[in-house]
């Protein structure tokens, strides 16, 4: 058991806060204690938070609104009401619209009194602090609740439902009245109150034995006859590719089922023939009263009648979790009271649901049958090994980068490789620049005249070569003095290059020549000057 003396219970999962919370309708009193009547129920509204659906079970619950005691803040306008309004309090939901969160609930309208007074209205209650509040745990606190604003469509048990149609947020109101269902489209934007938008449609109508009370399927101490047809407490969620309503059908009692409906996710919502429903209970006191489901409590919470009035969210591994509401089994309550309104065994479970293959719900399955106790516990072998070793990069080509620096020459100089750059490709898409060690560069043929390939080898790997080109020229030969006209055998003077032979006669040059006839000249002009010093010192 989750929640002691909580009917109608609402799970949900707040994203601004990363909390899990739940909600009931409240008893003021235990399930186990011997009174049963109007003036202990339906008297406030309690919150639980923590971490997980798990740990919900033990967290604390707070009390945020108690209409006997006054407003907060405007006790003086509002002594014994909550802006007005009063018990009993039915079936609170919690939702996120236009940006803002709100308590969906019925309310009776006036001050309270003792024995409260009928739901009369559904009412929309804005949370008015900030998202900050909201993470420091400000949805436990009273004060942080505003003024209420009239919902109208139906009494209680509302609840809402948004999807994304044509790229925006839709949202939709779905209302219980006159044992059918009526499905209307709540006004959009942001910051906007949801009211209605257009009109109520209707989408189903009471038709199966179940949905009336005494009529329907439970354990063989059922007295048969006739009971009011009731369909209440209707629930939307979307899974997979489908929408879901739960619903109740029956009274508050052991008589007390939940059934669903569906329709494919982009189905018009609002069209009665986008629906369709099974024709048997989804989960009813023939799968409770066993206790097949309270196989971790104890005593008399093993045992229960009349589950209902769901809700169902998404755990933390995307599995879907649903909150309900039953009633000891046997009833554990005597009197006129026992079972009905006013008996406050209605308490609150959690169980999981599972999705069957053709995508309706399947909420009756046992733990035993979701998972065998022989299959619970996993033994799992962990090797450790050593770490691995990163796999080098190995070489894939190899390129010439920069060719030698002397790549021209002549006959009978000797080849240098020096300057030459060799660049490797590696396996993993890098490039790196090789040592000379890493490559050989191949031998070169110096004495003769030719463009020469001068092929580079990788040592590693000699199928990865490349290559370059060197060019070898002739050797320019002097010339020789010889009959005058230029020709010769090169035995003279070799124009201020190192001559082969031993002759020192006059060089032929041109310039040598001038140089002599420039001589005498010079030697000439002498003598004639001295003639002319003679004669002047005669």
């Amino acid at each position: 058991m989750y929640n002691d003396a909580r009917a109608d219970p609402d799970i949900f999962y707040n994203e601004d806060d990363g909390y899990y919370y739940l909600t009931g309708s409240t008893y003021e009193v235990k399930s186990t204690d011997s009174t049963n009547n109007q003036k202990d129920s339906y008297r406030s509204i309690g919150l639980k938070r923590a971490k997980t659906i798990n740990g919900l079970k033990d967290a604390e619950e707070h009390i945020i609104i108690k209409p006997e005691n006054g407003t907060p803040g405007h006790e003086d306008q509002y002594p014994n009401s909550f802006y007005g309004w009063s018990a009993f309090i039915w079936a609170q939901e919690f939702h996120k619209i236009n940006g803002k969160w709100w308590i969906v609930a019925g309310f009776h309208k006036g001050a309270s009194s003792a024995n409260g007074g009928w739901c009369n209205n559904t009412i929309l209650i804005p949370y008015t602090g900030d998202e900050q509040s909201i993470k420091d745990g400000g949805f436990l606190e009273a004060e942080n609740w505003g003024e209420p604003t009239v919902l109208e469509g139906a009494a209680f048990d509302v609840t809402y439902f948004e999807r994304e149609e044509n790229g925006k947020a839709q949202g939709y109101w779905l209302f219980p009245k006159s044992a059918g269902l009526y499905l209307a489209k709540a006004k959009m934007g942001d910051g906007v109150t949801p009211l209605v938008d257009g009109s109520l449609e209707h989408i189903y109508q009471v038709s199966q034995q179940f949905e009336y009370g005494k009529y329907a399927p439970t354990p063989e101490d059922n007295s048969e006859g006739s009971d009011q047809a009731i369909v209440e407490a209707p629930f939307m969620f979307e899974h997979g590719d489908y929408v879901y309503i739960a619903y109740a059908g029956a009274t508050v009692d052991k008589y007390y089922n939940t059934n669903v409906m569906r329709a494919a996710k982009n189905a018009d919502l609002q069209d009665l023939s986008s629906w369709t429903t099974a024709d048997f209970p989804s989960f009813d006191t023939n799968d409770t009263y066993t206790g097949a489901y309270g196989a971790d409590e104890a005593s008399y919470e093993r045992k229960q009648a009349g589950p209902g009035h769901i809700s169902l969210a998404h755990d933390e591994a995307g599995n879907i979790v649903m909150a309900y509401h039953a009633r000891p089994y046997p009833e554990i309550h005597s009197g006129s009271a026992a079972g009905g309104l006013f008996d406050q065994d209605r308490n609150t479970w959690v169980k999981a649901v599972n999705v069957r293959a053709n995508g309706m719900l399947d909420m009756s399955l046992t733990k035993d049958q979701e998972v065998a106790p022989a299959n619970r516990t996993v033994t799992i072998t962990v090797t450790v090994g050593e770490p691995d070793t990163p796999v080098e990069p190995s070489i894939t080509g190899i390129r010439v980068k920069s060719e030698p620096t002397k790549t021209k020459y002549t006959v009978g100089e000797q080849f240098s490789a020096d300057g030459l750059v060799i660049e490797a490709t590696m396996s993993d898409g890098t490039v790196k620049t090789l040592d000379a060690a890493d490559y050989t560069v191949g031998d070169v043929d110096m004495s003769a005249v030719g463009t020469k390939t001068v092929t580079v080898t990788l040592k590693a790997n000699d199928q990865l070569t490349t290559s370059f080109v060197v060019t070898v020229s002739a050797k320019t030969e002097p010339g020789k003095p010889g009959s005058g006209d230029g020709s010769g055998d090169g035995a003279g003077s070799d124009n201020g290059n190192a001559g082969t032979g031993a002759d020192s006669g006059l060089p032929s040059s041109g310039a040598a020549v001038l140089g002599l006839g420039g001589a005498v000249v010079v030697l000439a002009v002498a003598g004639i000057s001295l003639t002319i010093w003679r004669k002047r010192r005669a």
